[in-house]
């Protein structure tokens, strides 16, 4: 188990993300009525946290977390109070912590900062995995401040600081990308040392997005088999194949060996830091788990393997039609309609 803390501003974040409740022109919602990941997220004082942690530590319960994640908003005091937080909650207690952090703030430096106050571990919330999408949802044409050229070097910058294996990338699938944009991107991140920690788009109430339709299935579960080849080294992107809308089709492996591993059951289980299983993040409760935070069941993991070959052909968000979704929302100017695509910045830096 994980806890989870959110930094709060009384003006909240400054960036501006379509997907998400916390996007400074989400709603009219006051920020500490926002929500993240479809969490409402109540306020206490540092102090208060800490006390809460230390008997945590003490209670000699199976129930105890073995991880402490300290998020930031996009916001000035971001770095200062990262620091602090994650500062006093080393100081005090024992538990390993992961920092999740934009590189929009954080720079290298930062890192090492982090680094020397206790973080063990740094997540960087990519969500988008391609910077065509980046830039819809996150970017300039989202009047928001992040970039994707950033984004990348600070995941480089993380990897050095904190070295391979302990830095994690967050990717939302179902923003519009292809399952290749996706698979190609797992990759690089893998053959850079960092590992990849997957979402299935939910949309989210207040925000830009909250009309944009869930991930099928079939897609969010080729993605998940796809990633745990890859981390674990079993296959390479570059070995699958894919069908002329960015499908997999091949997962570069014989049949018989896909079908068993999808029947261990662990290519759908939460990919996160270690004991984080952060559970009705992508589903309501009573749903099938998109990501399941325990073993699945042999049942459960056969349903899993049936799911993977599940195609929607056309998909039903792909890039043209976010395109379309964010003029009509008037999320965007209308300039940029899907007849109109416009080229972009490289995929990765060199």
């Amino acid at each position: 188990m994980t806890i989870n803390l959110l930094l709060y501003f009384e003006d909240g974040c400054k960036a501006n993300c379509l997907y998400c409740g916390q996007a400074r022109e989400a709603s009219r919602r006051r920020p500490r009525e926002r929500t993240l990941i479809r969490v409402d997220w109540p306020i206490r004082p540092l102090d208060d946290v800490v006390e809460a942690l230390r008997r945590l530590e003490r209670c000699g319960t199976s129930v105890r977390p073995c991880r402490v994640c300290v998020a930031t908003i996009t916001h000035y005091r971001a770095v200062e109070a990262e620091l602090e937080v994650i500062h006093r909650i080393r100081r005090e207690t024992s538990f390993p912590i992961t920092a999740l952090v934009t590189p929009t703030l954080f720079r290298e430096d930062e890192f090492r900062e982090l680094k020397h106050v206790g973080a063990d571990r740094i997540g960087i919330a990519i969500d988008c995995a391609n910077p065509r999408i980046f830039d819809l949802l996150r970017g300039r044409k989202a009047r928001g401040p992040h970039r994707w050229e950033r984004y990348i070097e600070g995941v480089e910058e993380a990897v050095e600081v904190f070295g391979r294996g302990r830095v994690g990338i967050h990717i939302i699938v179902g923003l519009g990308e292809t399952e290749k944009d996706v698979v190609e991107l797992i990759q690089w991140a893998h053959d850079l040392g960092a590992e990849t920690h997957l979402f299935a788009f939910h949309p989210e109430e207040g925000s830009i997005l909250e009309g944009w339709p869930r991930v099928p299935i079939g897609q969010y579960r080729r993605v998940q088999m796809a990633r745990y080849l890859i981390d674990n080294e079993i296959a390479r992107a570059e070995e699958m194949k894919f069908n002329g809308w960015g499908q997999i089709i091949d997962f570069g492996i014989p049949k018989h060996m896909l079908k068993e591993i999808a029947l261990s059951g662990l290519p759908f289980v939460t990919s996160g830091c270690p004991g984080c299983n952060r559970p009705w993040a992508n589903e309501h409760p009573g749903e099938i788990p998109r990501n399941y935070p325990y073993p699945p069941s042999e049942e459960e993991a056969l349903q899993c393997y049936q799911q993977m070959f599940l195609y929607i052909s056309p998909p039903i968000n792909n890039e043209n039609q976010l395109v379309d979704y964010l003029v009509s929302t008037n999320a965007i100017d209308s300039q940029y309609s899907s007849t109109t695509l416009y080229n972009t910045v490289h995929l990765y830096t060199r």
